[in-house]
Parts: structure tokens; sequence; C-alpha cells
């Protein structure tokens, strides 16, 4: 992109004839550093469709535009396109600038330019101009010359940008994690977490019975891509039997938070519904199938001493983060490593978990699926990613040259991220199920 050579005007008293003239600098690039950073983190995030991406494209061309060095980031707020939480960014990114560069900072040139701004070019005479009636300076720059400046009055980015270190992270407790419903009732996760002195909040979660959010100054809310399912080994065993453990599982893979902690925790009973090791091998599926981190606890203690360690250690490793808020479509892998990472905010994610949202054919056929022997949630979601609906696999059926490709049609279909196929077998029991149903 080019440089845009800006012109402004200062005074200088000339000795010859004892007249003023008018002398003009020319500034090229005068903020280099600035312009350098907003067209790095514009770039991450065109290259990783984060919400951020034109409120970040506005600031840098008024920057542009602009024709002076400026002091400090915070003053770019008087620019078009900034708003307080770049200015803050460009705040701290410079901060570390400078404590990175060698002797102390009291002679550091104009914060945008920093070592490396341009010098301005030669001055020019111009003896056709008159002496102003008022004498500019360079700290007095004329309005003239910069259209997009403005008073301290700027729109607020579309989404939600959070500023390393300008949030908190919060546990969230789903309620039916919680059993008090009075002052004088104390639920043993909410004395246990209180023990551990954790901050949280008890609310309610579509999915999952934990989870984590960063808020900031303004109550924007954006949730961490980390949740919790917590199964007392004989409730995961009753579930395994009535079906709910699909069906949970399910939601936990379409919720758009990547890194699902299915949390066991041990509990001494006679009545687990199914055989012990019947459970943990479901448990361990979950783990090798679906991709979850599955946890294993002692007991209630235990578990929740493993939410409160693996709350600070969140905080620990978002505090230098920036947080975009983004559309659960266009989120990204998550990376550790990355400095920009996009989350969902909590109203997205609470309202697309719910069970009572508005679902799709994929969905309701994938939730069909899984009901059949056999058949678990990756094993459904691969299918349902080729053929959408019951009647695109009907009419799969229907073109296939004789029953014994329609048995194995889906044989071939690779699932989960070992890439295993679906097998001979369980495709001919889905054919079984379904050849005897016409599409309309």
């Amino acid at each position: 992109m080019r440089d845009f050579l800006i012109t402004y005007f200062v005074d200088k008293e000339m000795k010859v004839s004892g007249l003023r003239e008018r002398m003009t600098i020319k500034y090229n690039n005068p903020n280099p550093l600035f312009k350098k950073w907003l067209q790095e983190w514009l770039k991450h995030s065109e290259e990783n469709n984060l919400g951020n991406r034109s409120a970040l494209s506005k600031a840098l061309e008024s920057l542009e535009k602009y024709p002076l060095p400026i002091q400090s980031a915070r003053e770019c707020i008087i620019l078009e396109g900034f708003g307080p939480t770049i200015c803050e960014m460009l705040e701290k990114k410079l901060i570390k600038h400078r404590n990175g560069q060698e002797g102390t900072n009291q002679h550091l040139p104009a914060a945008g330019s920093a070592v490396e701004a341009e010098k301005p070019q030669k001055l020019k005479r111009n003896p056709s101009h008159k002496s102003p009636k008022k004498k500019r300076t360079r700290k007095e720059p004329c309005p003239a010359v910069i259209p997009d400046a403005k008073k301290k009055e700027t729109e607020e980015p579309l989404v939600a940008i959070m500023s390393a270190n300008m949030f908190q992270i919060i546990l969230l407790v789903d309620t039916q994690e919680t059993k008090g419903k009075t002052k004088k009732t104390v639920d043993a996760t909410l004395k246990e977490l209180d023990s551990f002195r954790e901050t949280y909040e008890v609310r309610h979660l579509s999915v999952g019975d934990f989870a984590w959010i960063a808020r900031d100054a303004s109550g924007s809310e954006l949730v961490l891509p980390y949740i919790v399912e917590r199964k007392r080994v004989d409730d995961l065993g009753s579930s395994i039997r009535d079906g709910r453990f699909h069906e949970q599982k399910f939601r936990l893979m379409q919720s758009g938070i990547p890194n699902v902690i299915y949390m066991v925790e041990m509990y001494e009973s006679r009545h687990l519904g199914l055989p012990f090791k019947t459970i943990m091998q479901a448990a361990m599926n979950t783990n090798v199938h679906n991709g979850f981190t599955v946890k294993i606890t002692d007991n209630h203690h235990g578990s929740m001493l493993y939410l409160s360690v693996l709350t600070k250690m969140l905080r620990r490793v978002f505090a230098e983060k920036i947080l975009v808020e983004c559309p659960k479509a266009n989120l990204k892998e998550f990376n550790l490593s990355d400095e920009f990472v996009s989350l969902m905010n909590f109203a997205e994610f609470n309202t697309l978990s719910s069970k009572t949202r508005d679902m799709k054919v994929r969905d309701f056929f994938a939730l069909q699926l899984i009901q059949l022997s056999g058949l678990s949630v990756d094993k459904a979601l691969a299918i349902v990613r080729i053929y959408g609906t019951p009647k695109l696999l009907l009419n799969a059926y229907r073109d296939c040259r004789n029953q014994d490709a329609a048995k194995n049609l889906l044989a071939n279909i690779k699932y989960g991220k070992a890439n295993r196929q679906i097998g001979q077998k369980l495709s001919e029991n889905i054919y079984e199920f379904y050849h005897n149903i016409r599409p309309s």
C-alpha cells in the first residue's frame, strides 16, 4: 500500500527582508508502527475470517490519512474508526515495543513513529504564500488538511474485542449442578468452590455442566473454548441405558466448543445400571472416537479441585491474549499459541445449544441415526455430511445398481479423527432400517 505524502504548514521567521515565509514539511508515513500493527492485525483477521475486520480496516484507513505523528496511542480516539479497544491494543503493543528498546524512554520520538519513523523531507520555500495572521505550530495542525479527525465521539466496533488483561475469566456452574434453592441450603458443589475461593456464577447452561466466560468492563461475555460435562458413574450408566448418553455427546460436539472434558466421578453404589466395566469402556470410547478429554476423579471433592485448578490455568493462558467475538459459523480451530482468539458470545452459545432451538433437518437426521444400535455420534455426523437428509439417503439407495451395492453404500465412509470406516455390517443394518421407506 503506497504511503501518503501529507503536508502541513508551520511559520518560520526569516531574516531575509524581515518577512515570515510559510514553510511546507512533508511526512511520508508519519506513524509507521501503528500502521504496521494495524495491517498485521487486519491480515490475521482476514485470514481467519474474524468479526473485527471492518473495525480494523476503518481504523487503518483513517490513520493513513492523518498527516502528523501521534504522540500516544490513546490520542487515536480522535480519528474515525478508532474505539477505546483498538486504542488500548495499540497502547499495550507500544509499551512492549518501548520496553524492548535499549536505553531509557525519556527521549523517544512520537508514539506512532518511534524508532522506525521516517524523517521529514527537506523544507521547501513557498515565497508566494503570505504570512498568516495567526501563527500555527507543528502542534496545531491546520484542520483543513485533516478531514477525518473529529472530537472524542467515535463509533464502537460492532463486535466485542477484549484487550489482554482487560477482562475477567469466570467459571460458570449450571443450575442443574446445584441443589440449594434457599439461602439456608448450601449446595455441596458451591461449598467446595467457596473453599477454594473460586470466582464463579450459577446460571442455566444449555449444554454441559461447567464452562468459562471472559467478561470485560462493558459487560460483554465471550465463551472460552472449554466445557465440562460431569457424570457420576451411576448416572453415566443410566444415561447409557436410556439413550441420553449419545444425545448429550451429540449436542456437545455441535456446541462449537472445541475442547470437551468428560468428567466421570466415582461413587460407591450397588446400582450402576450397567456393569462397571461396560461403563468405563463407554467413557474410554468417548475419548477415542469423539476426541473428548476423559477425566476420572475419585469423588466430588476431587472433581471440584480439578475445576479450580483448571480455572486458574485458563486465567494464566488467556491473560495475554486478545479475544475477538466471532459467530459460531466463522469460528476457526483454536490454537494456544495464537495472539488473537475468536470466541462466541455467551448468548449465541446458549441459544444455539438449546434443546428447543430451531433444528435443521440434518440435526434431526443425525439424532435419528444415533438411536440405531452401533451408530455413534461421530458415525452419524459422517453420514449426514454426505447425505444431509433421509430423502437424500433414500434416493442414493434407489440409484444403486443392485441390492448388494445399496447395502454397502455407507461402508467406506470415514468417521472420527482416526478416519476409520463405518464398515459393511453397520452399513447393511442402516440399509435394512431404511430400504422399505420410499421418498415422496
